[in-house]
């Protein structure tokens, strides 16, 4: 089962015309309308079951407790999955829910099934106001209690019975208009898996998988120490107390790990910014010294909820390309101008595209989320907002999506399920040099305040390969392919030829990414197999070209290959080609 639950202002809806056969009696004609509902679109799914059903109620609960919605709209919506049970079933249970709902004492209204509606809702714009969640029947929610026990029961293997539930689960998440999540071609590419005992949220990447999130943590780390940044390496925990002086603590604390160690409680790290000031506070600086530009690629834990994990989009264990500019207040202009032109020059070496920028400001209402300082808010917003406006830069003002310090840059872009999210941020922070005190000498000779930067470049670097696995659909560019180039025989008598050539490569682009197929199959099926797992060039040796000394090149996506071409030449494309990250 599916669910969108979307907190409102109101939703309008009307019931038009039959979409199935049979369609449940009409109640009411004419225009429903609900005021402050939560509405909760649903498709309910083939093997859904009476513990699916009540999943949902609880989820519906939890989030109408979260935003104080008392009215409850269960609005069918076939539009959320490719696997819907049969109407009968699927009416069955969100009638059941409704009624679940009601003796809880909410106002629930559900929408007509069957029918095709004209509706019109308005959003609210707060963090809880659109939530995305998926149920599995009890098959895929199994302890490690019940795993033993079933392969008692079956007398099965452990290790087969987790492979068979990890297949299933990630199967099951479909994307729309034929294209594949970054979920499906992780797995159709041995990428990563997610394994129920290593647990949600925490993918397992494999060596092909770990190959393209090294390149880009190699890209960013020599791109970033040219433009001046200096790389840290921090511990990934630290005492709540650290958390306590950031804020963190006070605002963030329901998305942080927290442990008891020897009496103490610690936490895994949410962000990186309380180590760096740390660092910098260590010693007196002037003003000479600044920018500082600390940097880090940083392994980051979130107590994200089930419902919105997702591949290698929303993790639970992730790493940042992170980095904090401490600056003095008259550079700060300049340093935020630099940092767009790195963003730039990523978004275009990556091939990012269909992103958006947003700035994103704080809400003087929500006095649980912010640090209470109106009077620097007003003040900060009004200078990015300045510093934006001078720079040309094109962006949407969204309220209430600041982070707890200050206001925040955003990149967005929508995934392949249309769920919108944030790929690269920036953001001016007034509160932490406050908190951490941090200070520099000036040219009076005086303490004064530095401004602090918070940016990340290429973002998460494993949301990152996921918003390029899609855009691709796993057809990576050159550098970035775990494998780059297969050489393989026409013949069984063509392999030694075919050995050559792959030492002489190999000698020729030292780190390159070569392997081979020699199986005694036709080449059409190792050619099948290359194209398969997306492999950029694929060279092939037979009698013709042992004669000519040349080699044949079948270029990924490209019907016909390439005869009589001499070694020297494609190597120096291949060359080029990954010198300049194409």
């Amino acid at each position: 089962m599916k669910i969108l639950t979307l907190h409102c202002d109101y939703i309008k809806f009307k019931p038009l015309k039959k979409a199935i056969k049979s369609p449940e009696e009409l109640k009411e004609k004419g225009e429903i309308n609900v005021k402050e509902p939560l509405v909760v679109l649903t498709a309910v799914e083939k093997g859904d079951n009476d513990k699916t059903v009540a999943q949902l109620v609880d989820a519906v609960k939890k989030t109408a407790g979260e935003v104080k919605a008392k009215n409850i709209v269960l609005y069918p919506y076939a539009h959320l999955s490719s696997n819907l049970a049969d109407p009968e079933t699927a009416l069955e249970y969100l009638v059941e829910a409704e009624q679940v709902l009601k003796k809880e004492s909410y106002n629930v209204t559900r929408a007509p099934f069957g029918y095709y509606k004209e509706f019109e809702l308005k959003v609210k714009g707060h963090p809880l106001s659109e939530l995305s969640k998926e149920f599995h029947p009890e098959s895929l929610a199994l302890t490690p209690k019940d795993v033993v026990k079933i392969c008692k029961e079956k007398e099965e293997n452990i290790e087969q019975i987790l492979n068979k539930l990890s297949k299933t689960k990630m199967s099951s998440e479909k994307a729309p208009n034929g294209l594949k999540s970054n979920v499906e071609i992780g797995k159709e590419l041995d990428l990563y898996l997610i394994n129920e005992v290593v647990g949600p949220g925490l993918p397992l990447l494999t060596p092909k998988g770990a190959t393209i999130r090294r390149e880009i943590e190699r890209f960013i780390v020599d791109e970033e120490l040219k433009r001046g940044y200096e790389f840290t390496n921090t511990p990934i925990m630290a005492k709540s107390d650290l958390f306590k002086i950031s804020g963190h603590w006070q605002h963030y604390k329901e998305f942080m790990f927290t442990m008891d160690v020897h009496g103490e409680t610690f936490a895994l790290r949410p962000m990186t910014c309380p180590f760096h000031f740390v660092i910098y506070k260590s010693k007196t600086r002037s003003y000479k010294e600044l920018p500082i530009k600390y940097a880090e690629i940083s392994p980051l834990f979130r107590n994200e909820k089930s419902g919105e994990l997702m591949g290698l989009t929303r993790l639970r264990q992730f790493t940042l390309a992170d980095a904090h500019i401490i600056c003095l207040p008259e550079q700060m202009e300049n340093e935020f101008s630099k940092v767009l032109e790195l963003i730039n020059y990523i978004v275009k070496t990556l091939g990012i595209k269909d992103t958006w920028f947003r700035f994103s400001k704080w809400d003087p209402k929500n006095k649980e989320k912010y640090v209470d300082n109106p009077k620097a808010w007003e003040k900060t917003q009004k200078t990015m907002k300045k510093i934006l406006d001078k720079l040309k830069v094109k962006y949407v003002e969204a309220e209430n999506e600041a982070a707890f310090y200050g206001p925040k840059f955003d990149m967005q872009y929508k995934n392949i399920f249309g769920k919108e999210d944030t790929l690269i941020t920036v953001q001016i922070d007034f509160a932490m040099p406050e908190k951490f005190d941090l200070s520099y000498i000036d040219r009076d000779n005086k303490t004064a305040r530095p401004i602090v930067i918070h940016r990340s470049s290429v973002g998460c670097l494993e949301r990152t390969m996921a918003y390029i696995l899609e855009k691709t659909q796993g057809s990576l560019p050159l550098w970035l392919s775990p494998v780059q180039v297969r050489v393989i025989n026409l013949t069984d008598r063509n392999a030694k030829s075919c050995e050559k050539i792959l030492k002489e490569i190999k000698e020729e682009i030292l780190n390159l990414r070569i392997d081979s197929d020699f199986r005694s199959t036709t080449v059409s099926d190792k050619v099948r197999d290359a194209e398969m797992q997306k492999i950029p060039y694929v060279v092939v040796i037979g009698d013709k070209e042992e004669e000519s000394k040349t080699i044949a090149v079948r270029e990924r996506g490209n019907a016909k290959p390439k005869f009589k071409v001499k070694l020297k030449s494609f190597v120096e494309e291949i060359r080029h080609k990954i010198l300049r990250r194409e």
